[in-house]
């Protein structure tokens, strides 16, 4: 986004919708309004012998543990900034000077046990400032949100939305399992 100023075209990072497309080696499945990938046992948990990505850009995977210290990884699938067109076409309205933003992760647990957390309860954006933006408390039926409960082996995806003065400029999005937990967020940079 320019300096000082909203853009007046639309930007998305990442393919719409969902990637699980691309995972040609796992089955995708609609459970309700939600999809799911079927991970086998045989997923890593993370870079072997390395220490995990924290940081990235959309598209990447990122590691993280759950609160019950067990492995996750999520990946930002797609940013859409600005998301006003969606924003209304779900009934809500936007203030004047307000934008929305819609971003698409997907979680996956790698751990043995069930992530029980809604996963992007602590997703937020963050400014060139460094201020942090959180969730709105809407969600859009024409991109579902999380749902809370995800089993060992399972990957999930959900929108989350975002209200936010028109002329923030964002930097990057920050997921973490707590909102003071500086030392296990991940982050993903946006472009420019």
């Amino acid at each position: 986004m320019p300096a000082g100023g909203r853009a007046d075209a639309i930007g998305t990072w990442g393919p719409p919708q969902t990637a699980a497309w691309a995972r040609g080696d796992r089955e995708a499945t609609k459970h309700g309004d939600r999809e799911t990938v079927n991970m086998s046992a045989t997923v890593p948990t993370g870079p072997a012998g390395r220490e995990r990505k924290r940081t990235g850009t959309v598209g990447d995977v990122l590691y993280a543990e759950s609160p019950d210290g067990e492995p996750v990884s999520i990946k930002l699938v797609e940013v859409v900034d600005p998301a006003d067109f969606l924003f209304t076409a779900a009934g809500y309205r936007l203030q004047p000077g307000e934008r929305a933003v819609v971003v698409h992760t997907e979680l996956t647990n790698r751990g043995a046990v069930p992530f029980s957390a809604l996963p992007d309860l602590y997703l937020v954006l963050v400014d060139v400032d460094g201020a942090t933006v959180s969730k709105a408390p809407v969600s859009l039926s024409s991109r579902p949100p999380y749902r809370i409960g995800t089993k060992p082996g399972e990957t999930v995806g959900g929108h989350t939305v975002y209200v936010l003065p028109e002329n923030t400029e964002l930097a990057s999005v920050r997921w973490s399992i707590r909102p003071d937990d500086d030392q296990g967020a991940i982050t993903w940079t946006l472009p420019e």
